[in-house]
C-alpha cells in the first residue's frame, strides 16, 4: 500500500478527531478575531483540516497543479476578504453538512457526537459571530464573549470524552442533500429573522433572537402538520416522495458492491447471504432481515423494529428498519429485491448449465462404451448357450453347471438393463414388483456381506418400483462397502418399512452404518449436483435422487452423526 493510501486509510479511521480538531481551531480563531493575524492563521489551519475531513471528495484523490492553484486561490480570497459575515455563512455551511449526515448514524454515541458538533456551531453562530457582524452595537458582547469563551468549549470537551460509536469510521460518507439544505436554510432564517426584528421593531438582539426562534418554531410546527396531517389527507409528504434521487448514493454504492459479490461468489445461496448482509452495512435504513428461497433461508443483522416483506419469484426478503419505510424507499427496495432475485436466478441457471454439461459428458462416455457392452452381451449369450449344451456332459460337475445356469442369465439380464440405461437416461417410471420378492432377492444376494436386514410391517400385497429401489440400495451399500475398507468392523443395517397412506401401504427403504459422518461441505450439495469424490457420494447419489423424483419418491440424509449415518428413500408425500 502506498503512502497516499496509508494516509487516506488513517484519515478515514480518525474522522471524528479531524472534526473535533477543525472545530477547536475555528473556536481559537474566532476568539482571536478576524483582524488578528494569529486568528487568520488558525482559520487557515481550520480550512486545511476541513479539506481533510470533508465527505464529498475521497481522501486518496491525487491533486494536480490545477487543483492546487484553484484551492490556493479560494483559500487566499477567503482570508483576504474574511469578515464576520463570511464567517457566519461558513459556519452555517459546516452545520448544514453535519446536519445532513447525523441522521445516517445508528449508533447512539456517534449520533450524540455529531449532535453536539451541530449544537456548538449553532451556539457559536448566534452568541458570538452574529453579534460581532452587526453594524451597530445593540448587543451585550461582553456577556456573549464570556459565554462563547468559557461555556461553549465544554461542548467540545464532551465530544472528546464520548466513547466511539459502533459505526465504521472508514466507510464512505453519505450526505443527505435535502437535510443539509434544510438545516442551512433554518439557520439563515434564524439569523435574518433576528436582524429583521431588530431593524423593524427596534428591539434588542436577545429579544429579536427569541422572537425569531419562536416564529421559526411555529412555522416548523405548521410545516410538519401539513407534511403529515393525519386527518385523511396525504399531505406534503406524499408529494415530496419524488425526491428519490436524494437517496440514490447509498443504492448506487450498494449496486457496485453487489456486482463485486456476484463476480466473487458463484454459489447461489452463499451469494444471496452475502448480498443481503451487505444491506445492513451500506444502507442506513436497514437494521437486519431474513431471506428465504425454496427450502433454504438465512438471517442477517438485527431483526427488530418495523418489518416489510418483498417478494420476487421464489425469493422472499423481509427487511427490518427503525421507522416505517416511506413510499420512495419501498419503491427502491422493490427494485433492490428484484435485482438480487435476478442475480440469484442467473447463478441457479449457471449451475444447472454446468450440471447439464457434466451429465452430457457422462452420457457421451456411456454412448462410447455401448458398443463394448453389446459385445459383452454377445459373449455372455454364447457362454449361456455353451453351458446349456454342456449340461449333459461329464466334464463339468453338476454343481458348477447349476451355478452357471443360475447366475449367467442373471448377469445377462443385468447387463441388458445397464445397456438400456446407457441408451436412454433414467427418467421413466420403474416397473412395479412385489415387495416380498424384491426383499428376498436382496437378502439372498447380500447374504455373505454381514448386513443386518430388518423388516417393519407386513410385506404381503405391497408393491414397489423395483428399478428405483434396486438403484438406491446398490448405491448406498456400495458407499458403505467403501467405508468398510478403511473400517473393517463397520456395521451396516438395511431396513424396509411399510407406512400407510390413503390407498395402501408404501415401502420406505433405510440404509444406515455406524461410521464417521459425512463432512458438512459434502452434505450441502449431496443431492443438488455431482460432487468430486474418490470413495463415493459423487454422481451416484445425485442420479439416484433424480431417479427418485421421477418416480414420486425422494432420497434424504436423515441422520449424520458419529455412529449413525442414515439415508432414507421414502414417498414424496411422507
Amino acid at each position: 500500500m502506498s503512502a497516499a493510501a496509508h494516509l487516506a486509510d488513517w484519515l478515514g479511521r480518525h474522522r471524528r478527531w479531524l472534526l473535533l480538531g477543525l472545530l477547536l481551531l475555528l473556536h481559537l480563531g474566532l476568539m482571536q478575531g478576524v483582524d488578528s493575524q494569529l486568528g487568520r492563521t488558525m482559520l487557515v489551519a481550520h480550512i486545511g483540516l476541513f479539506i481533510l475531513w470533508q465527505p464529498f471528495v475521497r481522501a486518496e484523490l491525487r491533486l494536480d497543479y490545477r487543483h492546487f492553484a484553484v484551492l490556493f486561490a479560494l483559500v487566499g480570497a477567503a482570508i483576504v476578504w474574511l469578515t464576520w459575515g463570511t464567517l457566519a455563512i461558513w459556519v452555517m455551511f459546516i452545520a448544514g453538512i453535519i446536519g445532513g449526515k447525523v441522521f445516517f448514524f445508528g449508533a447512539r454515541w456517534s449520533k450524540v457526537f455529531y449532535l453536539l458538533a451541530l449544537a456548538y456551531l449553532v451556539a457559536i453562530l448566534v452568541t458570538f459571530i452574529i453579534p460581532h457582524s452587526l453594524p451597530y452595537q445593540q448587543t451585550n458582547q461582553e456577556v456573549f464573549g464570556v459565554l462563547a469563551s468559557y461555556v461553549l468549549p465544554l461542548l467540545l470537551l464532551g465530544m472528546a470524552i464520548l466513547p466511539a460509536g459502533g459505526e465504521r469510521e472508514a466507510q464512505d460518507e453519505v450526505i443527505d442533500l435535502i437535510y443539509s439544505i434544510f438545516v442551512f436554510l433554518i439557520l439563515a432564517v434564524l439569523v435574518l429573522g433576528s436582524l429583521a426584528f431588530m431593524l423593524v421593531l427596534q428591539l434588542g438582539y436577545i429579544q429579536s433572537l427569541l422572537g425569531a426562534l419562536a416564529t421559526s418554531a411555529l412555522l416548523l410546527f405548521l410545516f410538519s402538520w401539513t407534511w403529515n396531517p393525519l386527518a385523511g389527507f396525504a399531505g406534503l409528504g406524499a408529494v415530496f416522495s419524488r425526491y428519490l434521487l436524494s437517496i440514490g448514493l447509498p443504492f448506487e454504492r450498494w449496486m457496485h458492491a453487489l456486482a463485486e459479490h456476484s463476480q466473487r461468489e458463484p454459489h447461489p445461496e452463499k451469494f444471496l447471504a452475502v448480498a443481503c448482509a451487505d444491506l445492513v452495512n451500506r444502507l442506513p435504513w436497514v437494521l437486519g432481515g431474513e431471506w428465504q428461497v425454496k427450502q433454504k433461508h438465512g438471517e442477517f443483522g438485527v431483526r427488530e423494529g418495523q418489518s416489510k416483506a418483498f417478494q420476487h419469484g421464489a425469493l422472499r426478503i423481509v427487511l427490518f428498519s427503525r421507522h416505517p419505510l416511506s413510499p420512495s424507499l419501498i419503491w427502491h427496495f422493490i427494485l433492490l429485491v428484484q435485482i438480487i432475485g435476478e442475480f440469484h436466478e442467473a447463478k441457479l441457471s449457471a449451475r444447472q448449465l454446468s450440471q447439464m454439461a457434466y451429465l452430457r459428458a457422462i452420457h457421451e462416455t456411456g454412448a462410447r462404451i455401448t458398443h463394448d457392452v453389446k459385445n459383452l452381451m454377445q459373449s455372455l449369450n454364447t457362454l449361456c448357450f455353451a453351458a446349456e449344451r454342456e449340461k449333459h456332459e461329464t466334464t463339468l460337475s453338476p454343481q458348477f453347471q447349476s451355478l452357471l445356469r443360475r447366475q449367467l442369465p442373471v448377469i445377462a439380464e443385468r447387463l441388458q438393463h445397464a445397456l438400456d440405461k446407457l441408451r436412454k437416461p433414467v427418467g421413466n417410471p420403474s416397473a412395479p414388483a412385489h415387495a416380498q420378492d424384491w426383499w428376498d432377492e436382496k437378502r439372498q444376494r447380500y447374504a455373505e456381506q454381514e448386513i443386518s436386514f430388518v423388516t417393519v410391517g407386513a410385506l404381503a400385497g405391497i408393491t414397489l418400483p423395483a428399478d428405483l429401489f434396486t438403484d438406491v440400495i446398490e448405491n448406498l451399500l456400495q458407499n458403505a462397502f467403501d467405508k468398510r475398507r478403511s473400517h473393517p468392523r463397520l456395521k451396516i443395517e438395511v431396513q424396509l418399512e411399510i407406512i400407510a397412506d390413503d390407498n395402501a401401504g408404501q415401502a420406505v427403504l433405510t440404509v444406515c452404518d455406524d461410521g464417521a459422518p459425512i463432512p458438512p461441505s459434502v452434505t450441502e450439495e449431496l443431492f443438488a449436483g455431482p460432487l468430486p469424490s474418490e470413495n463415493g457420494y459423487g454422481i451416484s447419489l445425485y442420479q439416484a435422487a433424480r431417479h427418485a423424483e421421477a418416480n414420486g419418491y425422494r432420497l434424504a440424509l436423515v441422520a449424520n452423526l458419529p455412529g449413525s449415518v442414515c439415508f432414507r428413500l421414502l414417498p414424496g408425500w411422507a
